[in-house]
């Protein structure tokens, strides 16, 4: 068992991998064929695109009854889909990465056969899930940053198609890790669930999670403008969000334990403490070392850690993709939302204020995500 853990763990390093590559690669190639407008698309759309897959994604392991099927699908074809990039126009682009993000919608299904492995230490194994996720995301990042000069985006330069080559390479590892984990398969009554009937008793915790993410793309979004600003250098940005990603990772297997043994609901409400603390701190002060240690905390990993497993505790197998999917999908709508509305605000208003209305929501997701969630349902 412990080697399928590993093999699901290296698949899940390889596809964060992937995700932070693309993370720059994407965005320079991008600005550089056309202008911020191709920028926002590229960046934007496959948003909603990724909330469509978590679902369909969600609905088909469902019905399958294989959630490992559906990752190595999902995880083949979107590191296939990387292979194009170099060679296309902005129209080209914008489509494929929107198509792209569909399929990695399914890739949600990680956190759910993670969910399965030990049912009594689910956050624990989430925490290690959230570790080589946050390791590969923030060494992928990393070195995105270095693989290709900035003047040889916008064309086909051979470093441009090495590195997206490289990018789909890695994907096709996290496939093979994928194959070589193992499902949790238990005797399950078949019997015909209502999704509704657990949906509603956990809706709070939906609510919760749009509310909060709508708050913290108030600074999430301008995060890199903002940071190097604080920081007087694209650099120093890159140490910062750097370091955030080691916290991150060393971090995750501890969180995860703490969430198997307190309360889930903690989690939740350490989260969203967090997020309005760190925005009403963005707002009172341009210390680079106090919005330093603001931003350091694993708000996104920890807040996850307790939703995923108080699904997992309340949602019967049978329907918990789908409940999973949809938290994805409250989360990138909240995201998505806040991108759009701080957007508009920051023609007229400054940072501090746009800090300051998203401190005010993300009160109100704690206040919304404070008490227990407790509506287990027997079959």
């Amino acid at each position: 068992m412990q080697n399928k853990i590993g093999l699901a763990l290296f698949g899940a390093l390889c596809y964060n991998l992937t995700q932070g590559l693309a993370f720059t690669l994407v965005r320079m190639q991008a600005n550089a064929l056309g202008d911020f407008r191709t920028l926002g698309l590229v960046v934007g759309l496959p948003n909603f695109a990724l909330v469509a897959g978590s679902f369909f994604w969600g609905i088909i392991a469902d019905r399958w009854q294989n959630r490992k099927a559906v990752v190595v699908l999902c995880a083949m074809f979107s590191a296939i889909l990387y292979i194009p990039l170099p060679w296309l126009s902005p129209f080209g682009l914008i489509i494929v990465r929107t198509l792209q993000s569909f399929f990695l919608g399914g890739m949600v299904q990680i956190a759910t056969l993670f969910s399965e492995l030990n049912p009594k230490s689910r956050a624990t194994l989430m925490g290690k899930l959230e570790a080589a996720l946050g390791f590969g995301w923030g060494a992928g990042a990393f070195l995105g940053g270095f693989l290709v000069l900035s003047e040889d985006y916008g064309s086909s330069h051979p470093t441009v198609i090495f590195s997206f080559l490289l990018t789909a390479s890695l994907g096709i590892f996290a496939v093979v890790g994928y194959m070589g984990s193992t499902e949790r398969y238990t005797a399950r009554e078949v019997v015909s669930l209502e999704f509704g009937k657990y949906f509603w008793p956990i809706s709070r915790l939906f609510v919760t999670t749009f509310i909060m993410f709508f708050g913290y793309m108030f600074f999430l979004s301008i995060s890199p403008i903002y940071l190097t600003e604080a920081a007087g250098s694209s650099f120093g940005m890159g140490i910062i969000v750097l370091l955030s990603g080691i916290v991150h990772a060393i971090s995750a297997p501890y969180i995860g334990r703490l969430v198997d043994a307190y309360p889930r609901e903690n989690a939740i409400r350490a989260s969203t403490i967090t997020v309005f603390l760190s925005l009403t701190l963005y707002s009172l002060t341009s210390n680079i070392y106090l919005i330093t240690l603001a931003f350091l905390p694993p708000i996104y990993m920890t807040y996850f850690l307790g939703a995923r497993a108080i699904i997992a505790d309340n949602v019967p197998y049978q329907l918990r993709a789908r409940a999973m999917g949809l938290l994805t999908s409250f989360s990138l709508l909240g995201s998505g939302v806040g991108s759009i509305v701080v957007g508009e605000l920051l023609v007229t208003i400054s940072f501090q204020d746009a800090f300051r209305i998203g401190s005010i929501l993300t009160f109100i997701s704690i206040l919304i995500g404070w008490y227990p969630i407790n509506s287990k349902i027997q079959l």
